[in-house]
């Protein structure tokens, strides 16, 4: 069976020029929205509908309005190029086909090399034709050292736009012979010979027969057509000859519609063996060929599942061999969802006295069912019943949850040892689940672009003991690394009250736990790799007790490539200190807990108070804090000097003197104690009166000043909700800079702050 191996999109939708190259059996297709994702998958769907009827022109192709056409230009027309790899029989089958057809070419044709690729490119022609057709069908790659011909590429048809409109009118001629061949069958069923009798004596003809001939597809009755017809009613002594005549004119249609289909057409077109004036045998077998292959396409809005998916199922019940594929489908059903389905026969029929069925999943109908079941469901029995060769499937992660998704994606990756697997997805679960062999970084700065991304250099430059999920430098465009949940909450719910759209600016969030791991996720191969990816990076820390030495030195590790932004005040919960909102806080706090005491909330003035009287508590606790982030700095042996001078004396001399200049290291912090906690508590003591809510912890003075009110603030829990609750002019200048960066935007400078 042929295998896709590339598409080129040229000029289709968002779409200029782009290429999925290096096919696999499972692929995936990321980027934001309308990126064109979809577009390309569209497009695929779009080149197999034209091969559906296996001829080189198609007269009603799913793409055909100016809106198809790159920016409506329709001056050129929309080409969809697929490469397929061809199996030894598949190759030799072609290579018979051609020497059938043209025995001269023998020679060249025993030259073909199995490696060589099939291309087939359908061009979807200008509106208001809008026909499609195969215009180029070549075999690629290498040949045999010792073949006639010098190039690497043999063509096996190409047609030019002026052929292609003789192919159209043909073809579109032979659809309307046989077009009225049915019109005429379908006015015999109806045209009974009582009927005709009754016409011939009430001579009512003429306003009869125009309604007893149907349309067919984009055909009407032709007058002429009617006017035939009337005549046959005329001349016709009884029915027997009317219809004999019907038959003659039937006869004479599919006669005219043979002859037209076999006529050389003017402009010539190039084959394998030479310019030609018709299609080639071999070129009809080898767009038959490809015409078999299922494509089975889950657009975006999908329909629900229901009647007819368990009708099937029920049909399986009773048909040779159907139990047991009854069973696997139920087994691969239970195996990813967790979930028991079945179908029965319905209790009450339909409106029409017909038998219905109906589908339970777990002895509940499958309609009260959540949408992540059904629409899990929908995909796999969808591919259970259709066995596609091509499985096409945009946003598979829409309605699943997190460990759905995960089961989804190993089913899909599974499925496509059999099936090649194009998906389009959001999701970084989607992604970050088994080995990403083919995927692709879809994006539009102006059309859209299609980028293979390379795994295995990410995984080769990014630690994986990070644990930062490679999704995470493919689908941003800039990324921000926080200390920790609470961080990226906080700065959603202030960027929200901004009117700042994180998601429009493409911007992801990794989460550090903690400043100490700064080193390690602001390392050279990670910034490196993702300077390269053109991914914009920000790491935003807390203060803490570092000194502008500290702060200079994570600067400098980050490079010129990162922005570093150290906050002035100690945390971020120190920019959530806002009485107001505070006020609100404790409300909601008592009401989520349920307490429904006639306590009045305090004032403002209530709140500073409380802040004022918590934050001086707290004062010794902030100098203890630099006090311990000085003297209290991890120090570690160095092992290198422990092998500077390994002949000088034993290991574990050296081990000795190693750790002995560790102890005198740490006798040294131990003498400066006193200095140092002076030189801080005057440090603190120096700034308290302007800066005290800069400098003690945050979140521990939140939850003091909520305990006061009988309520408690919970870092990871609570943040978000008082970020939330804060307006845009209670916002601090600083936080306002810092989320118009991430979002790309300028500053906004507000007066008063």
């Amino acid at each position: 069976m042929m295998k896709l191996e590339s598409v080129n999109i040229k000029r289709f939708r968002s779409i200029e020029s782009g290429e999925l190259a290096d096919c696999g059996g499972f692929n995936v297709l990321i980027g934001k929205n309308n990126s064109g994702k979809s577009n390309i998958l569209s497009a695929i769907y779009a080149f197999f509908a034209c091969m559906k009827s296996g001829n080189v022109v198609t007269l009603n192709p799913p793409i055909r309005q100016e809106i198809d056409f790159f920016e409506k230009e329709i001056e050129f027309p929309i080409d969809i190029t697929l490469t397929f790899s061809l199996s030894l029989a598949e190759r030799d089958a072609l290579i018979r086909d051609i020497v059938t057809e043209a025995p001269q070419m023998k020679n060249a044709a025993d030259g073909l090399d199995p490696s060589l690729r099939l291309s087939v490119t359908v061009s979807i022609a200008r509106p208001p034709a809008g026909f499609g057709f195969v215009s180029n069908i070549t075999l690629g790659g290498t040949v045999r050292p010792d073949a006639k011909r010098p190039d690497s590429e043999w063509l096996l048809i190409s047609v030019g736009n002026e052929a292609a409109s003789e192919l159209y009118d043909q073809f579109s001629h032979v659809r309307q012979c046989g077009e009225e061949v049915e019109m005429l069958h379908e006015m015999m069923r109806r045209y009974t010979s009582r009927y005709f009798d009754e016409v011939k004596s009430e001579g009512r003809r003429r306003s009869s027969l125009r309604y007893l001939l149907p349309s067919r597809g984009v055909t009407k009755p032709s007058s002429e057509l009617v006017s035939e017809l009337e005549t046959m009613v005329d001349e016709a002594k009884s029915y027997e000859d009317f219809s004999s005549a019907v038959q003659t004119l039937e006869t004479r249609i599919q006669e005219d519609a043979a002859r037209v289909q076999e006529e050389p057409i003017r402009n010539k077109i190039g084959t394998f063996a030479g310019e030609e004036s018709s299609i080639p045998n071999y070129v009809r077998n080898l767009l038959h060929g490809i015409s078999k292959m299922k494509v089975l396409y889950l657009i975006e809005q999908r329909k629900p599942i229901g009647k007819e998916e368990a009708a099937r199922l029920l049909s399986l019940k009773v048909s040779r061999g159907g139990p047991e594929v009854l069973q696997s489908i139920q087994e691969t059903v239970s195996a990813l969802l967790g979930v028991q389905i079945d179908a029965f026969q319905s209790d009450s029929p339909s409106r029409r006295g017909e038998t219905t069925a109906e589908m339970d999943v777990d002895n509940f109908l499958v309609e009260v069912n959540g949408s992540g079941i059904r629409e899990a469901l929908r995909m796999i029995l969808d591919f259970e019943f259709e066995h596609p060769d091509i499985l096409l499937i945009e946003e598979p992660e829409m309605h699943l949850h997190p460990s759905l998704e995960t089961s989804m994606m190993r089913y899909l990756e599974r499925i496509s040892s059999g099936c090649q697997a194009f998906i389009a997805t959001h999701s970084t679960n989607f992604l970050d689940t088994g080995e990403m062999k083919n995927v692709y970084l879809v994006s539009k700065p102006d059309s859209t672009r299609i980028q293979l991304v390379d795994y295995e250099d990410a995984e080769a430059q990014i630690p994986r003991e990070l644990g930062i999920r490679l999704s995470s430098l493919f689908m941003f465009d800039r990324l921000v690394f926080v200390e920790g949940t609470s961080d990226e909450t906080i700065l959603r719910e202030w960027a929200s009250t901004l009117r700042v759209n994180f998601s429009q600016s493409n911007v992801g969030f990794i989460h550090m736990e903690g400043a100490r791991n700064f080193t390690h996720f602001a390392a050279k191969a990670t910034i490196s790799f993702l300077t390269k990816r053109q991914v914009q990076m920000r790491f935003i820390i807390d203060r803490d007790e570092r000194d502008g030495a500290e702060i200079d030195k994570l600067k400098k590790i980050a490079g010129e490539n990162a922005v570093v932004k150290v906050l002035e005040r100690r945390e971020l919960e120190n920019y959530l200190i806002c009485p107001r909102a505070i006020i609100e806080f404790i409300g909601l706090k008592r009401k989520l807990s349920g307490n429904q005491s006639e306590q009045e909330l305090p004032t403002e003035s209530d709140v500073e108070n409380t802040i004022e009287k918590c934050a001086e508590k707290l004062k010794q606790i902030a100098i203890e804090k630099r006090v311990a982030n000085i003297l209290c700095r991890p120090v570690y042996p160095s092992t290198e000097r422990l092998f500077e001078s390994p002949q000088e004396t034993t290991i574990v001399d050296r081990v000795a003197d190693e750790i002995q200049q560790l102890i005198e290291q740490l006798g040294e912090a131990r003498s400066t104690a006193e200095d140092v906690y002076k030189e801080q508590s005057d440090d603190v003591n120096s700034s308290w009166q302007s800066s005290k809510l800069a400098i003690v912890p945050g979140d521990i003075l939140l939850d003091m000043v909520c305990r006061e009110y009988d309520v408690r603030f919970k870092k990871d829990r609570d943040g978000a909700r008082l970020a939330a609750l804060m307006n845009e002019d209670e916002i601090a200048m600083e936080i306002k800079e810092i989320i118009h960066g991430i979002g790309g935007e300028r500053s906004v400078i507000v007066r008063g702050q």
